[in-house]
């Protein structure tokens, strides 16, 4: 069962989260009449700064010897990482803004994303936190925030995300990563941050 945990910690893993979250949102009903092409630029600059862009420094520094795994299991290897995955992050929201030009509510919630880095980083240099289920909650949160927004209701996906993050949280807890109260403080930071910009923007 540990190596079922272990792929899905890597399919889930925070680095592609938020490209998830956008393919989620774009094939959402209130989002049908957004062209196709539209889509694939928002699913590739999504991945693009999310996702590679912040690999690159992780790998130099895993070739470096100055991270042991791709979990980045150890809270001391985490604090750069993560810097470099808020500068990325920072530019992702950009993208959103300026170029895709989403929605301010939309663009509110990457910002959302972007601080829930820094509120991680923080807490990090004391207590680890799951950036697994800090993602997760995020990818909650833009969900029932644009629900909110568009006064539309999927009960299905609402099931669908909510069993996603238990089994994210599941094997979390199933390797040792993380502590239940962990993996709850992480889902709780990400989802407050995605869902409550759409109460202001």
């Amino acid at each position: 069962m540990n190596n079922l945990y272990k792929v899905i910690s890597i399919i889930f893993q925070p680095l592609l989260i938020p490209t998830y979250a956008i393919i989620m949102l774009i094939n959402m009903e209130v989002f049908s009449n957004l062209p196709v092409f539209w889509r694939w630029i928002a699913i590739a600059g999504t991945f693009v700064f999310t996702a590679v862009l912040p690999a690159v420094p992780i790998f130099f520094m895993m070739r470096r010897g100055d991270i042991n795994d791709v979990f980045i299991s150890k809270r001391e290897e985490r604090t750069m990482p993560y810097l470099f995955s808020f500068i990325a992050y920072v530019f992702w929201s950009m993208f959103m803004w300026r170029t895709m030009q989403f929605p301010i509510f939309i663009v509110s919630m990457s910002i959302g994303s972007t601080l829930t880095i820094v509120i991680i980083v923080l807490v990090n240099l004391k207590w680890k936190i799951s950036a697994h289920l800090a993602g997760m909650g995020g990818i909650v949160g833009a969900i029932f925030g644009v629900c909110y927004r568009m006064a539309y209701n999927p009960l299905w996906f609402f099931v669908l995300i909510f069993s996603l993050s238990a089994l994210v949280a599941l094997s979390r807890l199933e390797l040792k990563a993380h502590t239940p109260l962990q993996t709850l403080v992480g889902f709780l930071v990400g989802f407050v941050m995605t869902f409550l910009p759409c109460f202001f923007f």
